[in-house]
């Protein structure tokens, strides 16, 4: 077969190269081009997909429908519910989807009553705040100043029954954890802060003799020895707080069966051998 005459002068490298090509290596070629149109095309779709969701998102993210037009907040008795949602810092008309729920979380927590918190979102527009608050178990005071606190000593607020929430002042009434000899008033922490964990065996015992007996026991001394202060006057010596179950045992089982008229100290250093001394003259 005789090949094609070419005007070289006009010719094109790609018409050249067609005529001297093997057919093969020439639907090889096309082959790869009508590849690569297929890649860039499947690209180019790639792109405006994820333009379109990207566009969708942020259409449907702030959109009026998803913003939050309430917030519920359960388990706050003893705090303000309006300050458990202030701190979650999530505004009424704010884009719901984009709350930042873990720090919420976090700034609620961070409250003095509140123990634990979750928040979650209730979708189309509701902001839902569940707290654990903790449990007031004892007052602490040093000096002139005087905390409420909890089991583990952190310090809910100043220890003024005045003060109280309702959820808190139904509560029997708090023994005083004394720290003797007092310090410095600044050394007790305000809301939100702990006290020195030297104190949280006596807060300890101060919490189980709040209710029973009821009313009996006045403060709990740390100094010079564990002790206790009755309301009616007198004192019941612990000694250290070794046997600590024992002795509290013994103090009420003293205390349902023996008459309470003139205490001056109740010893119960070793609980199975209790020591009564009352005061003289008594009347």
């Amino acid at each position: 077969m005789t090949p094609p005459s070419l005007d070289t002068g006009t010719a094109t490298a790609d018409e050249l190269a067609d005529v001297v090509v093997d057919p093969r290596l020439r639907a090889r070629r096309i082959a790869v081009r009508r590849d690569v149109g297929r890649r860039r095309l499947h690209r180019l779709i790639v792109l405006v997909v994820v333009a379109a969701l990207a566009l969708t998102t942020v259409i449907v993210v702030k959109s009026p429908v998803l913003d939050v037009d309430e917030i519920a907040v359960n388990g706050a008795r003893a705090s303000d519910a309006a300050a458990v949602t202030d701190a979650a810092g999530i505004d009424i008309g704010s884009a719901l989807l984009l709350a930042d729920l873990e720090a919420a979380q976090r700034s609620i927590e961070a409250l003095p009553w509140i123990e634990e918190a979750t928040v979650t979102r209730d979708l189309p527009g509701g902001l839902v705040i569940d707290v654990i608050e903790r449990t007031p178990s004892a007052v602490v005071a040093s000096g002139a100043s005087a905390v409420l606190v909890d089991p583990d000593g952190h310090v809910l607020a100043a220890a003024d029954p005045a003060t109280y929430p309702a959820a808190v002042a139904a509560f029997p009434p708090f023994v005083r954890v004394v720290a003797d000899p007092a310090p410095d008033a600044a050394a007790l922490p305000g809301p939100g802060g702990r006290v020195a964990p030297t104190l949280l065996d006596a807060i300890g015992i101060a919490e189980r003799l709040r209710g029973n007996p009821a009313n009996v026991v006045a403060a709990v001394h740390l100094s010079p020895s564990l002790r206790l202060e009755l309301a009616g006057g007198g004192i019941v010596d612990f000694g250290d707080g070794d046997g600590i179950d024992a002795k509290i045992d013994a103090f009420r089982t003293i205390h349902a069966r023996v008459d309470q008229t003139c205490i001056a100290v109740l010893d119960l250093r070793v609980p199975t051998r209790p020591v009564l001394t009352r005061d003289e003259p008594c009347s």
